[in-house]
């Protein structure tokens, strides 16, 4: 791996490169690589996260995005959770900016000994320099947002420290007697850093040698005009001197090889601190690596052997195998056990009534057809709950525990990140029929955690769409700040730009705000064509403001999210709605398995994500007849290669006779086209979409189908 720091932040892995831009992402990594092999406070982190106003929700955000920087880095034991706090494991070769730090301080060495009369020449000390900045490519994390804190910090500390190898190098340079070749050099770096005297006096030392004592002048009345305009400060007396020395022809100024020239000073001497540094280092990456030791051995995994390096004690050399299993493992007890974590109780339960009955249906085809390498599968069902977390932990504990392959769930994107270390930690794939959030597109999950639902990106998509579709010209979005404000508001922010309608301002809120007058405001004021809100049962007062503004959807299109698509009816004044369209994330299932579905559960008519549930236990059985495994790494193996690629088919009994055959399958279920991409994400999803009448009720007015453009 190496990781790039010292211009745009860059992530190299084997042959494939990726650029980190998300500002949290960014600013994580940054307030990580301050302090590489060494645990960093959570609240260090927060704080360099969100500088001087962390969100009540920081912890647990922090957490998502560490799981998003494991996913980035490829291998989750990179990021160790230790001591309250996090340490990213690196070895110096890793990291350009560490590299560069070494390179430096080997070359000030043989420099401070060259000025004590030692062997070294300047020749390769110069030599040495260069090789020091040879990496660079811009400023330190050019182009991230990295806040404050830690981070920020680390980043001003880079390019001191390279403006001050260069004005080391260019001394070694001077010293050599290279002051022609030198001019145009410090020019652009004078113009660059306007400020640093000290680039100025050797460009009047390198002019004057030159025998261009009136340029050496010039350039110093340039530096004290900038230096005055800037800080309203004269010249320090270093560089006053030199002047006066230029003026004089002073022969202290003239080159002679061996003598140090008048405007150089000692490199810094690396303190007692950084040495301490280098020993804590040491031992946090030995403690890493006992800890990926001990977690690749209840695996039953081997470790890479340790690489010793230059910098100190053996350091782990990365994991032995890929994040995602070897396709065609075979093994397991021959019996597929499928679990279903989901709502039976608290307020999600019709989501756990329609997912769990389609998850059932499903059982009960694939049994039919004769099973699963020819056993019938066996279902466990387990309570994912939603008025406690600790109910979905237990639940998952106890189906891992009864030996399950396959975890259909949980509905909630909160609930799968909760359990989703437990799981996949013990070799189980887990395909959720309804968690959207866009966090579990990065999380890390060794390549175990797959959905059947469109992330929340995509839905934002959509929104985008429908807003340009309908001719608006100009938009706004009103958005809650979190994950899932990000997310849809992101899509849809960049599906409008893409279609030419512009977004006049997005306006973020705070999670419990309940007083929306200035964002009502500021949507009077500036009347967008469209206005998109993204947020939750906070709708309910935005809406009023909007409304006792004279604001409605009858003369504004308004465009709303799941999550505040719900039944006004009483809870705004008649009509304010009318005509508003909301989405909705979910095939809308129709014929013979909507029949079967309002068969198995009367009671209820919600059929939500219901062929979502269907179509993960269909895959789920398809990949394990292809891998002639019930094993979960080699169902998660698998999953791709039987939803993609192939010959068409739409029923497990028609795909399972395919693959016994030997044929590569394209299965395309109940839910529409399945495709999974790289990070187990459905590459195009169906959504609903609903249009409001004037009693402020909505009802499905289209199906939507929505890919990654």
């Amino acid at each position: 791996m190496d990781i790039r720091v010292l211009g745009p932040i860059e992530i190299r892995r084997g042959d494939t490169s990726s650029r980190l831009t998300a500002p949290k992402e960014c600013a994580l990594l940054a307030a990580l690589l301050a302090s590489p092999n060494e645990p960093v406070p959570t609240a260090r982190l927060i704080d360099a996260l969100w500088p001087g106003d962390p969100p009540p929700s920081a912890s647990h955000n922090l957490r998502l995005y560490v799981a998003r920087l494991r996913r980035r880095l490829g291998d989750g034991d990179r990021v160790a959770r230790l001591d309250r706090g996090y340490a990213l494991a690196v070895r110096p070769e890793e990291v350009d900016a560490l590299r560069f730090e070494r390179a430096l301080d080997t070359a000030r060495a043989l420099d401070r000994a060259r000025a004590g009369g030692g062997p070294a020449d300047a020749a390769g000390v110069a030599a040495l320099y260069r090789e020091a900045l040879e990496p660079w490519r811009g400023s330190a994390f050019e182009g991230a947002d990295l806040g404050g804190g830690a981070g920020r910090d680390y980043a001003v500390r880079l390019d001191e420290l390279r403006a001050a190898a260069i004005e080391e190098w260019v001394d070694v340079e001077l010293d050599l007697g290279r002051h022609r070749a030198l001019i145009g050099e410090l020019r652009a770096l004078t113009a660059a850093h306007p400020l640093r005297e000290r680039l100025h006096a050797q460009l009047m030392l390198a002019l004057y040698r030159s025998g261009r004592q009136a340029e050496a002048l010039d350039a110093y009345q340039a530096a004290r005009r900038v230096i005055v305009a800037e800080l309203g400060l004269e010249p320090g007396p270093e560089l006053r001197g030199l002047e006066s020395a230029i003026l004089a022809g002073d022969p202290a100024l003239d080159h002679v090889p061996g003598r140090a020239d008048p405007v150089r000073s000692a490199p810094v001497r690396p303190g007692r601190a950084s040495r301490l540094r280098k020993v804590a280092a040491a031992l946090v990456v030995a403690l890493a690596v006992a800890v990926y030791a001990s977690r690749s051995g209840a695996r039953g995994l081997t470790p890479a052997p340790a690489a010793a390096t230059p910098a100190g004690p053996a350091t782990p050399a990365g994991p032995a195998v890929s994040a995602t299993p070897a396709p065609g493992a075979a093994g397991g007890d021959g019996v597929l056990t499928v679990g279903t974590l989901l709502p039976r109780t608290g307020l999600l339960y019709f989501i756990g009534s329609s997912t769990g009955n389609g998850a059932r249906l499903a059982v009960e085809d694939v049994n039919a057809a004769g099973g699963v390498l020819g056993r019938p599968v066996r279902l466990l069902e387990a309570d994912s709950g939603d008025t406690s977390p600790d109910i979905a932990t237990s639940q998952a504990a106890g189906l891992v525990e009864r030996g399950v392959d396959l975890v259909v769930g949980p509905a909630s994107s909160t609930l799968s990140l909760r359990v989703l270390d437990e799981v996949t930690d013990a070799g189980v794939t887990m395909i959720s029929p309804a968690a959207t959030a866009g966090e579990l597109t990065d999380a890390y999950d060794q390549g175990m955690y797959f959905r059947t639902v469109a992330a929340d990106t995509l839905q934002g998509e959509l929104l985008g769409r429908l807003a340009a579709e309908e001719g608006n010209r100009t938009a706004m979005i009103v958005t809650l700040d979190d994950a899932y404000g990000d997310d849809v508001s992101g899509g849809a922010g960049r599906a409008l730009a893409a279609h030419g309608v512009k977004v006049l301002d997005r306006l973020v809120y705070r999670p419990g705000t309940r007083d929306f007058a200035r964002y009502a405001a500021r949507v009077a004021e500036a009347r967008p064509d469209a206005l998109v809100m993204i947020g939750f049962e906070e709708t309910v007062p935005l809406i009023r403001e909007l409304a006792r503004r004279g604001l409605t959807a009858r003369d504004q299109n308004w465009y709303l999210t799941d999550a505040n698509l719900v039944q006004y009816a009483d809870r705004v004044p008649a009509g304010v709605l009318a005509g508003a369209q909301g989405t909705l994330a979910g095939s809308d299932p129709a014929g013979a398995f909507a029949a079967r579905m309002r068969r198995a559960d009367p009671q209820h008519d919600d059929l939500g994500y219901a062929a979502e549930a269907y179509d993960a236990v269909v895959l789920g059985a398809l990949a394990a007849e292809a891998a002639h495994s019930d094993l979960g790494q080699s169902i998660a193996a698998r999953l791709a290669e039987v939803s993609s690629g192939g010959r068409r088919c739409t029923s497990y009994r028609d795909c399972a006779a395919l693959v016994r055959a030997g044929v590569d399958i394209d299965y395309d279920g109940l839910s529409g086209r399945i495709e999974f991409d790289s990070n187990g994400d459905v590459r195009e999803g169906s959504f609903g979409v609903y249009r409001y009448d004037e009693s402020n009720h909505y009802e499905r007015v289209a199906t939507r189908t929505v890919g990654h453009p």
